[in-house]
C-alpha cells in the first residue's frame, strides 16, 4: 500500500472520531440534567466525574481534528505524503518550540490510535459515571 493510501485511510479513521463525540455531547447533556435535579451527594458525584471525563473526550476530539486536518492538508499540498512538511507547519507555525528530527508514519500512526484510545476511554468512563450517578439516583 502506497504511504498517500496509508495517509487517506489514517485520515477516514480519524473522521470516524465523531461519533464517540457525538455520544459523549448527549452523556453530557444527560450528566447536566442530573445535576440540575437535587438527588444524592452520590448521584451529583457521578454526574460531576461523567463531565470531567467529557471533557477529557473533547481534549482527544479537538487533537484527532486537528491531525485529520493536517493530514488532509498534507495530501493536498504534497500528494507524495512525505512527513517532513508537517513538522515544519508547525514549527513556523510556533507550536513547537524546535524541529524535533522528523518522525515516521509509523511513530505517526501510533500517536493517532493513543488518542483514538484515549477519547474511546474517556467516553466508556463518561458513560460508566453516568450510569452509576443513575443507578444511585432510583436506589435513594
Amino acid at each position: 500500500m502506497s504511504t498517500a493510501m496509508q495517509v487517506q485511510a489514517m485520515a477516514a479513521l480519524l473522521r470516524q472520531a465523531r461519533v464517540p463525540a457525538v455520544v459523549s455531547t448527549l452523556l453530557a447533556a444527560t450528566a447536566l440534567a442530573l445535576l440540575v435535579w437535587p438527588g444524592t451527594a452520590w448521584a451529583t458525584a457521578g454526574a460531576l466525574v461523567s463531565l470531567l471525563a467529557g471533557t477529557g473526550q473533547a481534549y482527544f476530539a479537538v487533537r484527532i481534528g486537528f491531525d485529520r486536518a493536517l493530514l488532509d492538508g498534507l495530501l493536498q499540498a504534497h500528494p507524495d505524503a512525505a512527513p517532513g512538511p508537517i513538522d515544519d507547519a508547525l514549527a513556523a507555525l510556533g507550536l513547537r518550540a524546535t524541529v524535533p528530527p522528523t518522525r515516521g508514519w509509523p511513530a505517526r500512526w501510533q500517536g493517532m490510535r493513543r488518542l483514538l484510545r484515549g477519547q474511546g476511554a474517556c467516553v466508556l468512563l463518561q458513560a460508566a459515571a453516568l450510569l452509576v450517578a443513575l443507578g444511585v439516583r432510583h436506589v435513594a
